[in-house]
C-alpha cells in the first residue's frame, strides 16, 4: 500500500532525519500541529513502513576508520552461486551495505576495516572464497560522507 505524503508529513520526516530524538512538542511547534496530531502521523507512517526506526553508528567510534566501497563483477556463476554469495556477504560482520546493481558491475559492497592490513585480510577472505566466479573487483576507500540516507522530502 502506497502512503501519500502531504507537506506536513514531509516536514516531520525532514525534522526526524536531522534528529530522530526530536520531541513531539518541538516538532508540533515547528510545523503548526498539535502534539497528538504529530504523534498520530508518526505512528501511521511507521505502521505503513514509510520509515523504519534505527540508529546510525559512526564506524570510527567503534574502531573501524576505513570504509571501503567495492565494485564486484561476476562471471559464469549459477543462480545458486549468486545466492550463496549474497547470503555470505549479508551475514558477514564487516559488510554494512550490499547492493545488486546494473551496468559495468554486478554488486557494490561497503565494508569496514580497522586498517590496511585488516582490509587486505577481509577482502582476501571474500575473494578467495568466491574466486571461481569473481571476474573483477575494484576497492575504493571512502573518504567522507556528504549525504547518507537523508532525503529532501520537499523535492519528492
Amino acid at each position: 500500500m502506497e502512503y501519500r505524503l502531504d507537506d506536513r508529513d514531509r516536514k516531520i520526516i525532514m525534522i526526524l532525519q536531522e534528529n530522530a530524538r526530536e520531541s513531539l512538542t518541538s516538532i508540533s511547534r515547528r510545523i503548526g500541529l498539535s502534539v497528538d496530531a504529530v504523534h498520530q502521523r508518526i505512528k501511521k507512517m511507521t505502521k505503513v513502513k514509510v520509515f523504519a526506526q534505527s540508529i546510525l553508528v559512526n564506524p570510527v567510534g567503534i574502531g573501524y576508520p576505513l570504509m571501503v566501497d567495492i565494485k564486484i563483477k561476476i562471471k559464469d556463476a549459477s543462480e545458486k552461486d549468486v545466492t550463496s554469495f549474497i547470503s555470505y556477504l549479508k551475514s558477514h560482520p564487516r559488510v554494512v551495505e550490499l547492493i545488486q546493481i546494473m551496468g559495468d558491475w554486478d554488486f557494490t559492497c561497503v565494508l569496514l576495516a580497522k586498517d590496511a592490513n585488516d582490509l587486505a585480510e577481509v577482502t582476501n577472505e571474500i575473494r578467495y572464497k568466491f574466486n571461481k566466479f569473481i571476474a573483477d573487483w575494484r576497492a575504493m576507500i571512502l573518504l567522507k560522507h556528504h549525504k547518507f540516507e537523508k532525503y529532501d522530502m520537499t523535492k519528492l
